[in-house]
C-alpha cells in the first residue's frame, strides 16, 4: 500500500482537528509511524471520504508529531474523526 507523505498541504478546508496517532506496536519506530500513517488514511478514506476531496493533512498550531492535524470540508467529519481519533 503506497504511503502519502505527512505534510500540510494546500487546501480550504476550514474544520481543523488534531488527535493522536493510532498506537502501533512494531521493532522499529519507523514502521510504527509509516503503519500509523496508512492506518489512519485507510479509515479516512473509507468513513470520510477521498483524500483532497473531503479531508486533507494540515500543520496544526503545534510541531507535536505524535499528534496528527487533518482539516476536513465538512464539520461533521471532523466530529467523527476526533470521536474515533481522540
Amino acid at each position: 500500500m503506497p504511503t502519502s507523505y505527512y505534510l500540510p498541504e494546500l487546501h480550504d478546508f476550514e474544520h481543523i482537528a488534531i488527535a493522536h496517532w493510532p498506537t502501533i506496536l512494531t521493532e522499529h519506530d519507523q514502521l510504527d509511524w509509516v503503519t500509523a500513517v496508512n492506518t489512519m488514511e485507510s479509515w479516512l478514506n473509507q468513513y470520510i471520504g477521498s483524500h483532497y476531496s473531503t479531508w486533507a493533512y494540515h500543520n496544526g498550531t503545534s510541531h507535536d508529531y505524535w499528534q496528527a492535524c487533518i482539516a476536513f470540508k465538512w464539520a461533521k467529519h471532523k466530529t467523527l474523526f476526533l470521536l474515533q481519533w481522540s
